[in-house]
């Protein structure tokens, strides 16, 4: 295995601290409602976005409520705004809407509609927060920009909107476009690999030897081809986790999670404490408990890593070790090895853990530390999107005309139950001190 090749994989540039003109609009309190269509319905990028939060922001309390509905465009949207929306009494409301729209708004009619938007939430003493629509995954990039020409115009002119209006922006689709069209002749490859995989085990196969050879030459690509699964226009997981990268890059959402060099025994640390340093028998230990949480990547979808540096670039969780023998490393977390075995080279210059913690395993490699956390955060998020998913359709019979009055009680109830379940990601997100072990190999 080559050193590129290594470095590639896990992506393990020593990056220093992103700058952003854009302040992350999150602060103590809010209460932060993401309003969009059946691409926010999902509950994938709109879990990884807010799961990312809790990592990166435990010092402030807020709260994230998903607000998506299928088929959904700003003049719907609108229409639910009282009991969707305005009922959990925001002080953010993200727009994310487009797709829908396209089909009978101009530019200028979408804009029309969005200002619309942006004046009711603001009546309700909301900050507004724009957010372009995905691109279509159909293979356009912006040389061919074919079916999204719409969606690229609709881009163009919310960032002049939210310009002269001074609100927060993120424009993903302009982020994403040319890298899923890029990729998107390599998604049929993707999609047919495991096939592929499971007739090479057959002997019987004519030219099976073929076959072999050109999967093994697709396992040495340090980028393997990636699907971006579900539709083109509804992404898996893989595509939504680049979408809530996109979205919290382009808002400025704080990229370092925090940093520890290591010389000898001597160890100097940002945003964490280390602990325990010591060499025994050729392997160097300590203890790290850092102040926040790498980002919460969900495992099904880690294969776009290398694909997005964003990604990592949002999860500057680093580590550099000096004075080494020249050698291989392997790397262990509360006793379990990450598949990756580094250079003494890699580890001088410095690596970025969050890149090797989600290195692909295989089925035989437990799960390290930092994923298992990973996986309580993101699903504490989704068993509280289930209860606003019950809020919503109580909160719209409480709301309607003639409504009974026990069923504002029961709402009352819901969202203390909606909030408790605030509390328990916020539980899954606690610090928790790792166990790092750095053995040489032979």
């Amino acid at each position: 295995m080559t050193q590129l090749r290594i470095a590639l994989m896990v992506l393990s540039l020593f990056t220093a601290t992103i700058v952003s003109a854009a302040e992350f609009p999150l602060k103590q309190g809010d209460i932060w409602v993401m309003a969009g269509d059946s691409i926010t319905a999902q509950h994938l990028h709109s879990n990884y976005f807010e799961a990312f939060c809790f990592a990166r922001y435990p010092q402030i309390k807020f709260a994230f409520r998903n607000s998506g509905v299928g088929g959904h465009t700003i003049t719907s949207t609108l229409a639910r705004y009282d009991y969707d929306i305005d009922a959990w009494k925001p002080t953010v409301v993200s727009v994310e809407l487009g797709m829908n729209d396209q089909g009978g708004n101009t530019p200028e009619q979408y804009i029309s509609n969005m200002a619309k938007m942006v004046t009711r939430i603001r009546t309700g003493n909301a900050l507004p927060v724009m957010l372009t629509a995905s691109p279509i995954n159909n293979g356009n990039t912006m040389a061919n920009i074919g079916g999204n020409r719409r969606l690229h115009e609709y881009a163009e002119t919310l960032k002049e909107f939210s310009q002269k209006e001074k609100l927060p922006f993120a424009d993903q689709f302009h982020l994403l476009i040319d890298v899923w069209g890029t990729n998107k002749p390599r998604e049929n490859l993707a999609n047919a690999l495991p096939n592929l995989q499971s007739i090479a085990q057959d002997n019987d196969v004519a030219g099976v030897e073929h076959l072999r050879a050109f999967l093994l030459e697709q396992s040495k690509l340090a980028f393997k081809p990636v699907s971006m699964q579900g539709d083109p226009v509804h992404p898996g997981a893989p595509g939504q986790l680049m979408m809530a990268a996109a979205l919290l890059k382009e808002l400025g959402a704080n990229p370092f999670v925090s940093s520890v060099t290591i010389d000898g025994v001597m160890a100097t640390s940002k945003a964490c404490v280390v602990e325990n340093v010591k060499t025994e028998n050729g392997v160097l230990s300590f203890d790290r408990l850092d102040e926040s949480l790498p980002f919460p990547i969900p495992e099904e979808a880690a294969a776009v890593l290398p694909l997005f540096p964003a990604l990592t670039e949002l999860s500057q969780y680093t580590l550099q070790v000096k004075s080494l023998k020249p050698g291989m490393f392997s790397l262990k977390i509360n006793g379990v090895q990450l598949p990756t075995v580094l250079s003494s080279q890699n580890l001088a210059e410095g690596v970025n853990l969050t890149g090797l913690a989600y290195a692909p395993r295989t089925p035989n490699i437990p799960a390290n530390a930092i994923v298992l956390q990973a996986k309580n955060v993101l699903n504490a998020v989704a068993a509280k999107e289930g209860l606003v998913g019950q809020w919503r359709s109580l909160s719209q019979r409480a709301h309607a005309a003639g409504a009974a009055p026990e069923l504002k009680d029961q709402l009352a109830e819901m969202t203390k139950k909606v909030m408790e379940a605030d509390d328990k990601i916020r539980e899954a997100a606690k610090r928790q001190k790792l166990h790092f072990e750095l053995a040489a190999q032979p």
